[in-house]
């Protein structure tokens, strides 16, 4: 039945695209069609392919070590409170904060010595030969597996302002639909808790689908914003900068370090505000309303509890668990999985991600539900990123504003179906396998 959910759910997608597609006869299925390929290649060689999975998830636990230094950063500020598992538990602002710190200076500092850039171009080329796409298309995509929505355009600045309408949707949705290196650590870390094993294998699910999501975002993009000028791709060259930071490397680090600390301010800035307002939204509807309609009751029975009466979190899981069931999910943990995707969507993936984190650690969801739900909301996919593209991407080139917020939307929608393939591929295989 799983199966059945699961292919269905990948048809419909296509298909959704396909419907809002702004030009249907010229969409490439050739494209669409390789990059589905890779898609659900690269779930199945990191899963079943024994080479390939004890490589990345060496890799992952490579990725959990490192980030594990970030802890000693902490401890030797904030002592006990930075330990998960100290008398306190776990202290978000002194446990997760300092990953994101202290990952954007190693990046940084992987940067510096041009490693970051290597990575990307040879990404990029495997992406250009593969699908068939322009060479600032493969760069942006590429690097956003590793750098943020305003950062990776950095790489391809220069041909922003001549890009075709396709290959600045492709910017966007690119920059949505994965996740920055330094908030990656960041859901590791309290995905993982304090457990090295658990970290390693969350940062190798994440890994996978930021991976994937870069070509779904393509597949994606091709579909809604098919190319109609095909001169663009043999005029635009596999071209980025590779250019080492300016200074010696503990410039490097420094920068990197305070860019971090720009990032852990607004996250927790931002955290702060919507969860005070998510409490506040909850007040008015749950002690409100589901009060005088004497519903909380039958709401948290039915549930077993996952939702104390008629939240905002109960809401958005009605609204988003048929998208749940269509990645394969069995129908009684849909609810639960709907709420993720719908707070992810409306507000963010770190407000999902601490959810999650919750009912990982209450046994409420099973282990293949955890990973696909992983794996769905490994995206900047949300509201506000619409804005951050628009204002980050249109800084770069200011001729193209108007034109990046016509399709925002539109793109954001694009990038949303990039991680819910992303997801009901991992549901699929792991229905088969």
């Amino acid at each position: 039945m799983n199966t059945i959910q699961a292919l269905a759910g990948m048809l419909l997608l296509v298909a959704a695209a396909y419907l809002f597609s702004t030009n249907r006869r010229a969409v490439n299925w050739r494209t669409v069609l390789i990059g589905l390929a890779i898609q659900n290649g690269l779930f199945l060689l990191i899963n079943y392919v024994p080479a390939v999975h004890h490589g990345v998830s060496a890799f992952g636990a490579g990725f959990a070590k490192v980030l594990s230094f970030a802890g000693d950063g902490a401890g030797f500020i904030f002592g006990d409170l930075a330990k998960p598992s100290g008398k306190l538990g776990f202290l978000f602002a002194f446990t997760v904060l300092p990953v994101i710190i202290f990952f954007s200076a190693f990046s940084a500092l992987l940067y510096h010595f041009g490693i970051l850039q290597r990575v990307v171009a040879g990404l990029a080329w495997a992406m250009k030969r593969s699908m068939g796409i322009s060479g600032p298309e493969s760069v942006v995509a590429a690097a956003n597996i590793f750098l943020g929505q305003t950062e990776a355009p950095l790489l391809v600045r220069p041909y922003i302002r001549h890009m075709t309408r396709s290959e600045l949707a492709c910017i966007m949705i690119a920059g949505m639909s994965t996740l920055s290196g330094g908030v990656l650590a960041a859901y590791v870390a309290f995905l993982g808790g304090s457990d090295t094993a658990e970290q390693a294998r969350f940062a190798t699910y994440l890994l996978t689908a930021s991976c994937m999501n870069a070509a779904g975002a393509v597949v994606f993009c091709k579909i809604m914003f098919p190319e109609t000028s095909p001169e663009a791709l043999s005029s635009s060259k596999l071209q980025s900068s590779r250019e080492k930071s300016e200074g010696n490397f503990v410039s490097a680090v420094v920068t990197g370090a305070l860019d971090g600390m720009k990032m852990a301010a607004a996250v927790a800035t931002i955290l702060l505000a919507i969860v005070a307002l998510i409490a506040l939204a909850n007040f008015l509807v749950k002690d409100g309303l589901g009060e005088l309609l004497g519903v909380n009751a039958a709401i948290q029975a039915s549930t077993h509890s996952m939702f104390d009466g008629l939240t905002l979190q109960y809401l958005v899981g009605q609204v988003f668990r048929v998208f749940a069931f269509l990645m394969g999910i069995g129908w009684s943990e849909t609810l639960g999985v709907g709420s993720l995707l719908g707070q992810k969507i409306v507000l963010n993936e770190f407000i999902a991600y601490m959810d999650l984190a919750k009912m990982k650690a209450a046994g409420t969801l099973s282990a293949p539900t955890v990973m696909i739900s992983t794996f769905a909301l490994a995206s900047f996919s949300n509201l506000s990123s619409v804005g951050i593209c628009v204002a980050g991407i249109g800084a770069l080139a200011p001729e193209r504003q108007q034109e990046l917020a016509a399709i925002g939307m539109r793109a954001l929608a694009a990038s949303i179906l990039a991680g819910f393939m992303t997801a009901t591929a991992s549901g699929l295989w792991l229905s088969l396998f």
